[in-house]
């Protein structure tokens, strides 16, 4: 049924329907409640899309996330909380899956499939995919927003990354208990974000003293199997390390296991901090000192920057995120 139908039906002009679906003040109560009656009990549904393209808002963004497999729940959560900053603003998101693992340019091709589904914003959390999208940005006015982009784009807005604060107080407390080796299971270099924690470390380490030793560190995946196989190599070092920082949550959760299976303890043997501060990490044993990323907090900050722009074009250039370390259990005093 359309909507002359639904006007005939309410002896209403179809234009008065057009009003009440699209929640018009000015039209009659009693003609709203008619029409509304007649709704209900035909069932009918409006066809957004095609209202989308007659007023030209799509009331849609997209979101381009990556690594929904594999287990690591991080890029869940920006799907979940950016879907709820949206719903707020009265927006729908459109969610794809960008397949970097088996082609970098794969997140090219999810923006341009975004377009053309007239979305009216595009919020890119894959971290380190942005240099695919020169080319379909070079001819496009969309708003769009990255997240820890190593590159400035003409009018895309950028959410940075400060990884310095959570990885500088992680530093100084594993230095306050006197560890000096100290090792890093790395995760893929050559993802910028995993590029940048790393960065980070070795600066923040020579700050306080303490040289970051490369065969100290484990280049291993930011995976649970990754992190495993990672510490069984560090441990097989002549000289272990006394603490160990992981890229991420995922990869020091593969860690304690190798720990668990060697008779280890994390926080008496060894220490071991992880990297984002999943929900996950409250409950292993012992629990995971962490350095936290919140998939909460950066989603929302990315669709605030996408709304304002979308919304008038005005708002600042570059948003930031700064990490924040947490402590729990599995850090202590290196064993004697």
């Amino acid at each position: 049924m359309n909507i002359r139908e639904i006007a005939r039906c309410a002896r209403v002009s179809h234009s008065t329907v057009s009003r009440v679906i699209n929640n018009v003040e000015t039209v009659d109560p009693k003609l709203v409640r008619r029409v509304q009656s007649v709704i209900e009990a035909v069932g009918y549904r409006p066809n957004y899309q095609a209202r989308a393209l007659a007023r030209g808002r799509s009331h849609t963004v997209g979101l381009i996330v990556s690594e929904l497999a594999g287990g690591n729940p991080f890029f869940a959560d920006i799907i979940l909380y950016f879907e709820r900053a949206a719903v707020e603003k009265g927006y729908e998101v459109l969610v794809t899956f960008a397949d970097t693992e088996r082609n970098p340019e794969h997140v090219a091709t999810c923006a341009n499939r975004m377009q053309e589904r007239q979305v009216e914003g595009i919020a890119v959390l894959t971290f380190g995919m942005e240099q695919y999208l020169k080319r379909v940005l070079g001819a496009s006015d969309l708003p769009m927003v990255f997240a820890g982009s190593e590159y400035v784009l003409p009018g895309v807005r950028n959410v940075r990354i400060n990884y310095g604060p959570g990885i500088r107080d992680a530093v100084r407390h594993l230095v306050e208990f006197g560890h000096e080796r100290i090792g890093y299971l790395s995760g893929r270099l050559d993802w910028s974000s995993m590029r940048t924690r790393y960065e980070t470390l070795r600066r923040v380490t020579k700050g306080v003293g303490i040289k970051l030793d490369d065969d100290l560190v484990a280049k291993c995946d930011h995976t649970w199997d990754g992190g495993a196989e990672g510490m069984a190599y560090l441990l097989s070092l002549p000289k272990p390390p006394t603490a160990v920082l992981c890229c991420n949550d995922v990869a020091a959760i593969g860690a304690l296991k190798t720990l668990n299976s060697r008779g280890l303890r994390a926080g008496k043997d060894i220490s071991l901090i992880g990297f984002d501060d999943l929900p996950l990490c409250r409950f292993t044993q012992p629990s995971l000192t962490t350095i936290r990323f919140s998939p909460h907090k950066l989603a929302s900050l990315a669709f605030q920057a996408l709304f304002e722009h979308i919304q008038n074009g005005t708002g600042k250039a570059d948003y930031e995120y700064s990490t924040q370390f947490v402590l729990r259990e599995s850090t202590g005093a290196p064993k004697t």
